[in-house]
Order: C-alpha cells, then sequence, then structure tokens
C-alpha cells in the first residue's frame, strides 16, 4: 500500500468550509479513482493546519489519481489556503 499525504495551511476563519468541501466534493470523487482504499482527514484548529492521507493499493494508483486529486483540491479549496499545499508520499510499511 501506499498513502498521499498533503499538509495544508488554512485560513483561520475557514477551517470549517475547508472541512465541508473536502466532506461534499472532494473525497466523494477521490474515492471513485482505481486503486482507492481509504482517506482521512486531520484538521488542527489551533494552527489553522490539516493533513489530508489518502491510501492506496501501491504508488502507481497513487501517482495515476495524483492529477486529478491536485485539480480537485486547488480548484475546490485554493481561496482557503494560506500557503501552499505540500504533497508527500510514502509506502505504508506497515498496518495494525
Amino acid at each position: 500500500m501506499y498513502a498521499q499525504l498533503i499538509t495544508v495551511s488554512i485560513k483561520p476563519d475557514q477551517i470549517d468550509e475547508f472541512q465541508e468541501l473536502y466532506e461534499e466534493y472532494i473525497n466523494p470523487e477521490i474515492k471513485t479513482q482505481k486503486g482507492y482504499k481509504n482517506f482521512y482527514l486531520l484538521v488542527d484548529r489551533e494552527k489553522s493546519r490539516a493533513l489530508s492521507i489518502t491510501i492506496w493499493e501501491d504508488q502507481e494508483a497513487a501517482e495515476s489519481s495524483e492529477e486529478i486529486n491536485l485539480y480537485l483540491e486547488q480548484r475546490a479549496s485554493y481561496p482557503l489556503y494560506s500557503a501552499p499545499p505540500e504533497r508527500e508520499g510514502f509506502e505504508v510499511a506497515l498496518k495494525a
């Protein structure tokens, strides 16, 4: 398995709207992508940051979905960001 992590700095007064966009727009679309396994959205309201974690079957599935995911995230959430998102990928070494 493979995980994509996206760290986002959000404008402080936009956290609820950011979360709503992920729930209603971004996550449903990501779920339709080939190789999708799971998704988590973590929010730190005190620091106005969020971390999205998407789990994929393998790195190839993650990379093939990357273009559509980036497009959706930027299109839906760009006005809510206080800084550009940072994207990283990791092999899932252990699932407990």
